[in-house]
C-alpha cells in the first residue's frame, strides 16, 4: 500500500517518550506508530470484528462504505435502546 504524510497533534511529554523509544531501539518514529497504530486497530478488531472489515476498505471511496456505515450505526442504535 502506498505511503501517504500526514500530521497531528499530540501531549508533549508522550511525542517525546515516543521519539526516545525509537532513538533507543535504532527504530525510525513513524514505524514505532504504525507498530502501535496496528496493535490498537488489532485489539479493536478483537473487541469489535466490524472494525476490521471496515479498516480493509480505507482505500475505497467514503461513498462506497456509507450503506456499510449506516447499517452499523443501525445495530449499535438498535442494540443500545
Amino acid at each position: 500500500m502506498p505511503r501517504r504524510a500526514f500530521s497531528t497533534t499530540m501531549q508533549a511529554d508522550m511525542l517525546k517518550a515516543l521519539k526516545l523509544y525509537a532513538v533507543k531501539h535504532d527504530r525510525p518514529l513513524n514505524e514505532v506508530l504504525e507498530e502501535a497504530a496496528a496493535t490498537y486497530l488489532a485489539q479493536k478488531a478483537a473487541e469489535d470484528p466490524d472494525a476490521e472489515f471496515f479498516s480493509h476498505r480505507g482505500d475505497e471511496p467514503l461513498e462506497d462504505c456509507l450503506a456499510a456505515i449506516e447499517r452499523r450505526l443501525a445495530a449499535i442504535k438498535k442494540r443500545r435502546a
